[in-house]
């Protein structure tokens, strides 16, 4: 699993930047997107579906590489509450 690190939650969407993106296709690695203390998993097969890639490009202020961001719903994980019955 390739694991990211983001700061900004922007409209219920987190950017990560496409060479991580490609990466994780590349590697047919599922991507783990931390923000704060919450945590979100995509799975390898759910990659392609959970995109969108923003029309801008940008440079990176480190190594001057062009880069574009690709954007996902955010959702965090959240563990079951097993206080809480089932619907049958």
């Amino acid at each position: 699993m390739i694991k990211v690190r983001v700061d900004k939650i922007f409209l219920g969407k987190v950017s990560v930047r496409d060479y991580i993106y490609k990466k994780a296709l590349r590697k047919k690695e599922s991507l783990g997107i931390e923000h704060g203390k919450e945590f979100m998993f995509i799975p390898y097969d759910k990659l392609k579906k959970a995109k969108q890639y923003t029309k801008d490009t940008f440079k990176s202020k480190f190594n001057g590489k062009d880069y574009k961001l690709v954007d996902f719903d955010w959702k965090p994980y959240k563990e079951e509450n097993v206080d809480q019955g089932r619907l049958l």
